[in-house]
């Protein structure tokens, strides 16, 4: 699965009111250059933890500062895998 996609179409779901938000194209995209605000990113890291089935203990440590740490922490500690963004999406609403 494309974790970008994943995580611009959560990152959609975690701020609504903003759905032409540009999308994130790289992995090395600082979250502060984008759309992404600290609540926003807390709530998309939320949802990330909900959708891999990551524990409240090892999330709430979690601040990543690009997709590619975010991608890496999630490696590290999930213990599932989406079926798909869409179901991931829909997890999350």
């Amino acid at each position: 699965m494309n974790f970008l996609k994943l995580l611009n179409a959560l990152a959609r779901v975690a701020k609504p009111t903003h759905q032409n938000m540009a999308t994130i194209e790289s992995m090395d995209t600082p979250f502060a250059q984008t759309d992404i605000d600290s609540l926003d990113g807390l709530l998309l890291v939320m949802f990330m933890c909900m959708v891999y089935e990551i524990s409240d203990e090892v999330s709430k440590d979690f601040n990543p500062t690009t997709p590619q740490e975010l991608f890496d922490l999630i490696e590290l500690h999930k213990t599932k895998d989406p079926e798909s963004i869409e179901a991931a999406v829909e997890m999350c609403k």
